[in-house]
């Protein structure tokens, strides 16, 4: 988008801030109706913007400019903001960091949009990992990396009592197939995975993730395949998240 624009009150999150000379700062947005873009806020002190450029802040932003680089013309809060602390600030850091690594700018992700909103609403609490795995199936799906959830990779349904090899590159084989017919290649990496839990990842069931073995399941294979698009991408938030999770005897 090289023209020249002008958008207006445009539902938007920050992803990253960085301080810009003196008064100014450099935004990473995630817009609704524009996906992820690049601003630059000039003069934060002085306009009263110094807290509402935080992220998990909800805003509605205007901007114009015809470079990739956009330039705010006016934000505002838009709901209340998620003051997120311990692990749950390590998740909100991990599903932003996500949205950076795997989008393009201006390449629009309405549903990832919502699921990050959804998902930050709830992870203060127990409800964590099913809402992360939402997002995870949402923006994989929005980028292109759909997973395979309804069949296999010989096109059969999905049964939800069997058993598969689920396979990052190619998707789910059944297990008593991939052991006759010889699946694996030099290389692969599966994860074993229930019928059941792909199911719940197709229909977003939230109660069956939530809890093993679905919540274990789930998070081994989205880790799989989240990490095969990454090419070898480190994610910091995974870092601060282990390092807080083993504070507090978690698992992640």
């Amino acid at each position: 988008m090289n023209l020249a624009t002008r958008i207006e009150q445009q539902p938007a999150w920050i992803l990253h801030r960085r301080p810009y000379r003196e008064t100014s700062a450099l935004l990473e947005l995630f817009t609704y109706e524009h996906g992820r873009l690049g601003a630059v806020a000039r003069g934060v002190k002085n306009r009263g913007w110094s807290a509402l450029i935080e992220p998990f802040v909800p805003l509605r932003v205007s901007w114009g400019g015809r470079s990739e680089l956009k330039s705010i013309n006016d934000l505002e809060q838009a709901g209340r903001s998620y003051r997120l602390s311990g692990v749950a600030l390590a998740c909100g850091f991990y599903m932003a960091e996500l949205i950076m690594a795997l989008t393009r700018r201006e390449d629009p992700h309405p549903r990832t949009w919502q699921a990050y909103g959804i998902a930050l609403d709830g992870i203060m609490d127990q409800r964590r990992e099913p809402l992360l795995r939402c997002f995870e199936v949402a923006l994989l799906e929005e980028c292109g990396y759909g997973l395979a959830v309804h069949e296999d990779v010989h096109g059969a349904q999905i049964q939800r009592s069997a058993s598969y090899l689920y396979y990052p590159q190619r998707g789910p084989v059944p297990v008593a197939a991939a052991a006759a017919q010889g699946h694996s290649r030099a290389g692969d990496v599966a994860v074993m995975v229930g019928g059941a839990t792909l199911l719940a990842l197709a229909e977003g069931d939230k109660d069956y993730l939530g809890q093993d073995p679905g919540r274990l399941e789930s998070r081994q294979l989205l880790r799989a395949v989240i990490d095969k698009h990454l090419n070898g991408k480190r994610l910091h938030s995974r870092e601060m998240f282990r390092g807080v999770a083993s504070r507090r005897g978690l698992s992640g």
